[in-house]
């Protein structure tokens, strides 16, 4: 184990017998050494840099990469130097490496895999509201996926999430069925919002967890302005709407009917279950609503008349068509109250949607004089501020009064003739 003033010119015609490995020493580096195996049969020269070291008492050994001359004298000296702060720290470079060696082995984080993964430790884990963690799941399914669901996520560039959104906001994206048939889903700036909103609430948890060194949704900005809703439904058309509502039976005739009468989101009532009511108390009692909270609903008598009315299947949901899921497919069934509303000669423009209904609700409590504060608990708004978060009192007798006025409301407009309502096209 020679020790000689390495040289680029010496390194250069130092050998090594055949099959024979040298360790000739750095003089002007105490430890440093350079490897060199001589050629043998098919296997040609090598020359590599190898650092030895103790640390813990032990005697060890530390192989740069690559070998010599892609790794000069120079470099070799300034990894050898980097080398032996980390020893001087405690720490053995060599094990630095080999853990390094063995994480750039395992399977990468896949897209789809961290995905999944931020869905089950982190959504549900903290018990998100269910239909909340639908959504975020539909978003990734229809739109992130199909484009990035095999990428390794520390690969994903703010170039690549700016032309995902992109993609969303012009043509929205394009998917394989079971079949193999493509289809084109919707695309816009309400999609490619949330579609921001959830990939960069996915980065920033994988941030925390150390599957990214940096999250390529910062500094993004949402790529569409939204613009609120207005559509309130007047008298005429939410008569009309019930109206049509009875034509259609169980389910979604009393679903419609019940949405209205209580002014709470089309998905939690669609999931309603016959053990959350209490009709002797007139109350039903969401576990979890979209903003993550309990919340108590008052039953006002037309509510009670509604329900009570119900078949009860052996489900456990109010509204089901199969037994075993609550209902879907209201876009159909609105339809065939649109139908129902045109052969009877009326027009209802703008376009409506279901939750113009909770919206109609909200306003009309408003105008029966019920305050902004009450209407919002009716509503199951989050309070973010202090006094929210630490207010826990219900307002039930509140929230009772305020449906109790709308319900009577509403039971007015419905006992009209549906051959004289005049529906007025609301402003939008």
């Amino acid at each position: 184990m020679p020790t000689i003033k390495l040289t680029d010119a010496a390194v250069q015609r130092l050998k090594a017998p055949p099959g024979v490995r040298v360790d000739y020493f750095d003089a002007a580096f105490p430890g440093l050494a350079l490897r060199v195996t001589g050629a043998v049969d098919q296997r040609p020269e090598r020359r590599t840099w190898t650092l030895f070291y103790r640390i813990g008492g032990r005697q060890r050994r530390l192989t740069f990469e690559p070998g010599y001359p892609a790794l000069s004298l120079a470099e070799a000296r300034v990894a050898a130097t980097q080398a032996q702060l980390q020893i001087k720290a405690g720490i053995d470079p060599a094990e630095v490496k080999a853990a390094a060696k063995e994480s750039s082995a395992r399977a990468p984080d896949t897209v789809y895999k961290v995905a999944e993964t931020f869905i089950r430790l982190d959504l549900e884990r903290r018990k998100r509201a269910p239909r909340y963690i639908a959504d975020v799941r539909k978003l990734f399914g229809n739109h992130v996926l199909p484009r990035w669901a095999d990428r390794d996520i520390r690969a994903i560039t703010r170039r690549d999430v700016i032309e995902l959104l992109d993609s969303i906001m012009d043509t929205g994206t394009v998917v394989k069925s079971a079949n193999g048939k493509k289809r084109r889903l919707p695309g816009g700036p309400v999609i490619a919002n949330r579609t921001l909103a959830a990939v960069r609430a996915m980065f920033n948890w994988a941030l925390r967890r150390g599957m990214v060194e940096a999250t390529p949704a910062a500094m993004v900005e949402a790529p569409g302005e939204e613009t609120a809703r207005a559509r309130v439904l007047c008298d005429g058309e939410i008569a009309a709407i019930w109206a049509a509502a009875n034509t259609l039976g169980y389910p979604f005739g009393q679903f419609f009917q019940l949405t209205l009468v209580l002014g709470q989101r089309r998905e939690e009532v669609a999931h309603m279950q016959w053990d959350q009511l209490d009709i002797t108390a007139a109350t039903w009692m969401l576990p979890t609503s979209k903003s993550g909270r309990a919340h108590a609903v008052p039953l006002a008598p037309m509510a009670i008349d509604i329900l009570t009315s119900l078949p009860r299947k052996a489900s456990r949901y109010v509204f089901t068509t199969s037994g075993d899921t609550p209902i879907s497919g209201f876009s159909k069934a609105k339809r065939r109250i649109d139908q129902v509303i045109a052969r009877a000669g009326h027009t209802m423009e703008p376009a409506w949607t279901i939750h113009d209904m909770r919206r109609s609700c909200a306003t009309t409590m408003g105008r029966l004089g019920v305050s902004r504060f009450i209407i919002g608990k009716v509503l199951n708004h989050a309070d973010r501020s202090v006094t929210g978060i630490y207010d826990r009192f219900a307002y039930l007798q509140e929230k009772r009064h305020a449906l109790e006025s709308w319900a009577s409301f509403l039971e007015s407009l419905t006992e009209r003739p549906s051959d004289k309502l005049i529906i007025v096209a609301a402003a939008s």
